[in-house]
């Protein structure tokens, strides 16, 4: 057999395999072995056990158009195989003709483009960690003292800081949607529901009604009318957080403020951490492809997109997701874009790690099963197994974990700014709220 480069066009070869006479043969013998073990029926013939002159003769044309040339692409195929060629999509056999002297196959081989990554693109934003720290401190001070509030039933009007229990009714178009459901509400400062607004000042054995109108998916008006009966009002007592209060929590080796205090720094430390880490992989993929220039054949996006729309068809859910679309061109011009918002940033990824000599093993997916399992309330075991049943769930995570470990080597080489979180910092000095 003979192999030729026929031409090239970016990441498209084109290359021809071609079969001589003693390859013809070869081939004939493995079409006729293939349709005696499939049991062709000839007649005058035992099923599995028809000569090859005979199918030649009965299948004419067919012999060599269909099952000479099945098995010639089957070569050419395995050889490819053998080859490791990196493919950006399936090899696609664009033709194959079988006569009983020659035969040819030509192919179009879509590589992996080449590809440059601009990491000066990519720009990672984090909080600050004092800030961030020093937040999670003060919510779990808040989180305790919220488990310890006392109710203390109360005859006045309804404040900041009580807490109201009403009956509530909810009438659309005068149909009862609700009925007579208790529902509690604690009045805080900055609340502005409009439930909340029409609560305050108000004693027990008052009746509050309001209406509040939300737009449905296609512009209409529906108008809800609330009724809530107040039941009970409650102030609500919050104990000052001290050191008598500490120690009261029997926390093991935490009896002071400043003991709680330094704990949850430790605690915050470490979920800023993990949580950082994460969010510099999220922003690093969702950049990448923006950094990546890549050398790609418009054949090889042509190619994509007919494949794509030929499997919903197959599979019967074209007419369902070209209905998501304006047009059938919107349609195409989104998986043109996806696919290459994809393709750079998986081959960008490779040649990341590729440059940096990083891989991912069966002990990385196994650790990720280990440190994901109690964030997801599933066993390990449950999460190796869908590796082995779901491809795509294990492509997704592979691609995660390569993002990590490539981050952890090119953070330096990465522009990082740090943001802040708090109200004031946000406004940019407008005097905003």
């Amino acid at each position: 057999m003979e192999v030729k480069n026929v031409s090239r066009e970016k990441n498209v070869v084109v290359r021809e395999y071609i079969f001589d006479e003693e390859d013809i043969k070869r081939l004939e013998d493995k079409a006729t072995q293939s349709l005696n073990r499939r049991k062709v029926l000839i007649e005058g013939f035992r099923p599995g056990k028809v000569p090859k002159e005979i199918y030649k003769l009965r299948l004419k044309e067919s012999f060599y158009d269909i099952y000479v040339a099945s098995e010639g692409i089957e070569e050419v195929e395995r050889l490819l195989d053998n080859e490791e060629v990196e493919l950006i999509i399936p090899v696609v056999i664009s033709n194959a003709q079988f006569s009983p002297k020659a035969g040819s196959v030509v192919v179009e081989l879509h590589l992996e483009p080449d590809v440059s990554v601009n990491l000066s693109k990519i720009v990672l934003r984090k909080a600050k960690e004092d800030e961030t720290i020093e937040g999670y401190v003060e919510f779990k001070k808040k989180f305790i003292l919220e488990q310890n509030v006392t109710l203390e039933p109360k005859e006045g009007p309804a404040e900041i800081g009580d807490q109201v229990v009403v009956k509530e009714r909810v009438l659309r178009d005068d149909k009862e949607v609700r009925s007579d459901e208790e529902k509690n509400y604690i009045i805080f400062e900055d609340d502005k529901r409009d439930v909340i607004q029409n609560l305050i000042g108000r004693k027990a054995g008052d009746v509050v009604e309001f209406e509040k109108t939300f737009k449905t998916a296609d512009g209409k008006d529906l108008v809800y009318k609330y009724i809530l009966e107040v039941t009970q009002i409650y102030k609500r007592l919050v104990p000052e957080f001290t050191d008598e209060f500490v120690k009261g929590l029997g926390m093991e080796n935490v009896e002071t403020v400043t003991q709680f205090e330094e704990k949850a720094r430790e605690e915050g430390k470490k979920i800023y951490d993990q949580e950082l880490l994460e969010s510099f992989v999220e922003q690093f993929l969702n950049q990448l492809a923006g950094a990546t220039e890549m050398d790609i054949s418009d054949k090889t996006i042509h190619r994509f997109a007919e494949d794509t729309i030929d499997g919903l068809k197959e599979e019967g859910k074209y007419e369902q997701y070209l209905s998501k679309f304006e047009s059938y061109e919107k349609m195409v011009e989104h998986i043109n874009e996806t696919f290459l918002e994809t393709a750079k940033r998986n081959l960008a990824l490779k040649k990341l790690a590729k440059e940096y000599d990083i891989k991912v093993g069966a002990e990385d997916l196994k650790a990720y099963a280990e440190r994901m399992a109690p964030k997801w309330g599933v066993s390990p075991d449950k999460i190796e197994a869908t590796y082995r049943t779901n491809r795509q769930f294990r492509d997704d995570v592979t691609i995660q974990l390569l993002a990590e470990k490539v981050l952890k080597v090119i953070l330096d080489k990465l522009t990082i700014e740090e943001v802040s979180l708090k109200k004031e910092d946000r406004s940019n000095g407008e005097g905003g709220e």
